[in-house]
């Protein structure tokens, strides 16, 4: 039989190669700046997303007649610097006192487990105890003391960079946004786009802003709760109450958790007590979330709860609340396409090729 297989035969010019190496070369450049500039881009959008939240308190102060916007803006960058150093202060200053008491009780309540046990005594369990408690402040600041300073003084060039670009949205982001809108040609395309992108970035910003007010008075109610039951860190608590009060469904009822089980080891009437005031603040937080959708747009729990972890994953809790801010813009843009424009952009024949 005759072999009627045909070899082929793929001819490669010199211009051709050339040309895929160094569209290779360039895709994994642009790949390993990309990783490179991660942290980069997370200070940007950070940046971007806390000068979008602040922008409507400095166009308020800068009404005034005798407020420069300059002023506006330091001023601004004043309260907020110093409402975060607050919140540091205090939770720091409970983490502390909280480590205090444990390094008091804990070897306190091992050698006395020890008085009682031949297999404690032969462990010996209150060094080991004094030993471990002792270790934990070192861990908590970032181990050793050179690793500690080198944590810290990363994290200050991280916050100085987001600090000044920070400022820097603020005074030229309308600006940036205009100019980005100058590049499109057609005159129709290009006030729809302004409206779309400025009507929807309006309803997410003020779907953000009222969520982020919710988040600070429910971590204000659940410290005020906290302290009148007596919990130990109250302030760390509460902050944890309120990050976790972005979820929908059930996030305030799983940031109250610690605080109800802390005011159980008191006695089971306090832990009921405190249990009936957060179901409140849970009903008050679903009227509020039930309200700014029908102001706002309609998120849904499942996009919220999605972006959230998917954040999370990838950059920690600043990934998280940036996707879900992200989630919430985008669906936000998307909503200003009504039913009727969507189904005639649906009906309409696609575009000739070329």
């Amino acid at each position: 039989m005759v072999d009627m297989a045909r070899t082929l035969r793929v001819r490669l010019s010199v211009r051709s190669a050339l040309a895929l190496v160094f569209a290779l070369g360039l895709t994994f450049l642009i790949l390993s700046i990309a990783r490179d500039a991660e942290r980069v881009f997370a200070w940007a959008l950070s940046a971007m997303a806390i000068a979008a939240l602040v922008y409507p308190a400095v166009e308020w102060l800068a009404h005034f007649r005798f407020v420069p916007r300059a002023l506006a803006v330091f001023l601004t960058a004043i309260v907020l610097l110093g409402a975060i150093g607050f919140v540091g202060y205090k939770i720091v200053n409970d983490v502390s006192n909280a480590m205090s008491s444990l390094q008091q009780a804990a070897p306190q309540r091992a050698g006395e487990l020890e008085k009682n046990s031949d297999f404690f005594r032969e462990i010996k369990l209150k060094e080991r105890v004094t030993n471990l408690v002792d270790a934990i402040p070192q861990r908590l600041a970032g181990g050793k003391t050179s690793e500690a300073i080198k944590a810290a003084a990363s994290q200050s060039v991280a916050f100085l960079a987001g600090f000044i670009l920070t400022i820097f949205f603020v005074l030229y982001g309308r600006r940036l946004l205009d100019g980005g809108l100058s590049l499109i040609e057609d005159d129709a395309a290009r006030q729809r786009a302004a409206f779309v992108i400025r009507d929807g970035s309006s309803r997410a910003m003020f779907f953000a802003r009222v969520k982020l007010w919710e988040a600070v008075v429910e971590a204000f109610l659940a410290f005020a709760i906290a302290r009148a039951a007596g919990v130990p860190g109250a302030a760390a608590l509460a902050v944890w109450v309120g990050l976790w009060s972005f979820l929908p469904v059930a996030g305030v009822v799983i940031g109250a958790l610690p605080i109800i089980v802390f005011a159980g080891a008191h006695t089971l009437q306090r832990a009921i007590v405190v249990a009936a005031c957060f179901l409140v603040i849970l009903i008050c937080d679903w009227l509020v979330n039930r309200w700014l959708e029908r102001r706002t747009v309609y998120v849904g729990s499942f996009a919220l709860v999605l972006a959230a972890f998917g954040g999370l994953e990838l950059y920690g809790l600043n990934g998280a609340l940036l996707f879900m801010l992200g989630a919430v813009l985008m669906i936000s843009i998307i909503a200003e396409f009504g039913p009727e424009e969507m189904a005639e952009r649906l009906a309409a024949p696609p575009p000739p090729a070329g």
